[in-house]
């Protein structure tokens, strides 16, 4: 369970003056302590343009900062940016469904993807994306990243 420190923490990290470099890189000090990943991104909804653009990534290198990534009209897509739900894939059929991109995604060894909406005034904003080795991740953890994703829409609006 995320405590009331990590809570703490985000509220904090919205409060520095850098931002939003210091919220994002709060979120990904706490996920990588709570879930573990082998990349996290986090990625802001550019409604009707049909992409994200990545906003803050744990590996530049593969997944670089302002790049942009077709997932608006996408089933992945449907899901978190028009109904902002969150969605747990925990197979390599789940990442070949969500992704344009799955092959470099499995090339990593993450066949488990956690994606939790950031919602703001009833619209999804931007995403939370966790990516592990099969089965990483659990629906109590998806319910935790929920919750730590929403303290990234004021970065993210």
């Amino acid at each position: 369970m995320t405590s009331s420190s990590d809570f703490a923490r985000l509220l904090q990290a919205q409060r520095a003056p850098q931002q939003p470099q210091v919220l994002f890189q709060t979120v990904q000090e706490i996920c990588e302590a709570r879930f573990g990943f082998r990349f996290l991104t986090i990625l802001k909804n550019l409604p009707g343009t049909g992409n994200v653009m990545r906003m803050h990534s744990s590996t530049t290198g593969d997944y670089p900062v302002g790049a942009l990534k077709p997932m608006g009209l996408t089933p992945w897509g449907t899901v978190l940016l028009e109904r902002g739900e969150a969605w747990l894939g925990n197979s390599r059929e789940d990442v070949l469904w969500a992704f344009p991109d799955a092959e470099l995604i499995l090339s990593k060894g993450c066949e488990a993807c956690a994606c939790a909406p950031v919602i703001w005034a009833g619209r999804c904003v931007g995403v939370l994306s966790l990516n592990a080795a099969r089965d990483a991740y659990t629906a109590d953890d998806l319910t935790e990243m929920t919750l730590i994703a929403q303290a990234l829409a004021p970065a993210l609006i």
